[in-house]
């Protein structure tokens, strides 16, 4: 078996994850998974970061030769050095079995070269980051290359988007690696060898113990992995509390089921935003009466003109009641509107006299923050009663196989509790991270209209689906309470 130059940068990274991942994905490539919607946007939003990159050296030379031509582009990086260029973009080197792409490599003033590498991220993560730049300073080394200084570029996490094309002396910041990379690069050898190791295999080996699937980011092979698990039966018995469901017996109506979506782009989508800043987007509210009346309002951003908190405030608190029950599945929507606050002094007032539950979360936010909260008052009665159906009741009060210890989701509580619902995987966008991918895709200045206006619909139905699910959540433990 001919395993010369079989490594590369990424597979690299995925060795040290797992050594099943990496087998695979030299023998068995075929087995893994197409990336998502949402996957693929991360894909090109790493190549926009990079393209930026790129705009910082207007001297930079592409080595343009693909994956399937890494001899040629090897070829063409030397003759380019021996030539004397001072920067090139996707240089290629091939040392030790392992194959690599370097985002820049720029030829320093006092002599040496810089090596640079790109995320799409905004800072250096040690854990994260360091194998990456550390195996690729490997291969420099021994290619011969006199590499003296190691650079992480990223996403400058302080940057605001001014709106327009994005400015890549601005947008991206550059931290110095050298020495954690110098330091690194005496574990690669060994980790090299353990690697051409496995590769070495006669058959896929065992899963390792203790290896996420899905942290830090989802590995292509494990629904490939995952085959011959049988699923947890949605027939079994559910055991409910009685004395966590009476909660529900006691919440004052209009009962208001929330929901909100947000985005967090890494290259930000509305001016005044910054990178990976979460933005408010959506939100869906199914209000139901005490004589069983369901109504629903719901908003979605149709610009990318400015930040939609204002929008997203009013429209919510004109159809949120001064009296009833904000009902959410999660903290992550009193976490939302507690942001907002903190942005917008003049809805932090209005935010705990509508919901006096979320006085404290607000005054700490405010604190650890730095900014007095003196001048607040206290919330002295009426407005809506705040309750996290999903940890005080679903997860305190319901015991079913598919719910587990920690898998009180909605996704999974209406298989047990609204089987009668469509699941989400019927939905075209099915989860959060989907809602996030088509609303930038809706937002974008080059999708058509039409495609746009469809994504609308799609994200309607999904935010929509969600608080629909609580109500009948709502319902089906309220009748048993």
């Amino acid at each position: 078996m001919n395993l010369t130059d079989r490594l590369s940068k990424s597979r690299y990274v995925k060795g040290l994850r797992c050594p099943r991942a990496l087998y695979l994905s030299v023998h068995r490539y075929e087995l893994a998974t197409p990336p998502d919607t949402a996957q693929q946007m991360r894909f090109d939003v790493g190549h926009r970061v990079g393209d930026l990159a790129q705009a910082r050296y207007p001297d930079g030379i592409l080595i343009e030769e693909g994956p399937l031509e890494h001899s040629d582009a090897v070829t063409r990086t030397r003759g380019l050095i021996g030539q004397g260029a001072a920067t090139l973009f996707e240089a290629a080197f091939t040392h030790d079995n392992v194959k690599v792409r370097v985002d820049v490599l720029r030829r320093l003033p006092e002599g040496g070269w810089e090596l640079i590498e790109v995320k799409s991220t905004v800072g250096y993560r040690r854990e994260k980051h360091l194998p990456d730049v550390g195996v690729q300073l490997h291969v420099l080394l021994g290619s011969g290359i006199d590499v003296r200084r190691v650079s992480l570029m990223h996403l400058d996490r302080a940057y605001v988007y001014p709106g327009g094309a994005y400015d890549p002396y601005s947008v991206l910041a550059a931290t110095d690696v050298t020495q954690d990379a110098f330091e690194y690069v005496r574990e690669v050898p060994l980790n090299l060898a353990r690697m051409m190791a496995v590769l070495a295999l006669p058959d896929v080996p065992d899963r390792p113990a203790g290896v996420s699937c899905d942290r830090p980011y989802p590995c292509e092979f494990a629904e490939w992995c995952a085959r011959g698990e049988v699923p947890v039966a949605v027939d079994g018995k559910l055991v409910t509390e009685p004395t966590v469901l009476s909660r529900l017996s006691e919440l004052p109506f209009p009962l208001y089921f929330v929901d909100f979506e947000t985005v967090n782009p890494a290259l930000p989508l509305f001016p005044g935003t910054s990178p990976f800043q979460t933005v408010k987007v959506q939100w869906s509210v199914h209000s139901l009466d005490q004589d069983g009346t369901l109504t629903h309002a719901q908003y979605l951003v149709d610009h990318a003109r400015h930040d939609p908190a204002l929008e997203f405030m009013h429209s919510l608190f004109e159809t949120l009641g001064a009296s009833g029950t904000f009902v959410h599945y999660s903290t992550f929507e009193r976490t939302a509107l507690v942001d907002i606050a903190l942005r917008y002094p003049e809805w932090r007032q209005p935010l705990i006299e509508r919901i006096p539950g979320f006085f404290d979360a607000l005054t700490r936010k405010l604190a650890d923050a730095g900014v007095s909260y003196a001048s607040l008052r206290s919330p002295r009665g009426g407005g809506l009663v705040a309750f996290d159906l999903g940890t005080r009741v679903v997860r305190d009060g319901c015991s079913h196989p598919i719910l587990g210890p920690r898998g009180w989701s909605i996704k999974r509580a209406i298989q047990v509790l609204a089987p009668d619902l469509p699941p989400y995987d019927a939905l075209v966008v099915s989860d959060g991270e989907q809602a996030m991918a088509a609303t930038a895709e809706m937002l974008a200045a080059g999708t058509p209209p039409q495609r746009a206006e469809q994504i609308r619909r799609d994200l309607l139905d999904y935010c929509r689906h969600d608080t629909l699910a609580m109500v009948e959540i709502y319902r089906a433990l309220h009748s048993r309470a």
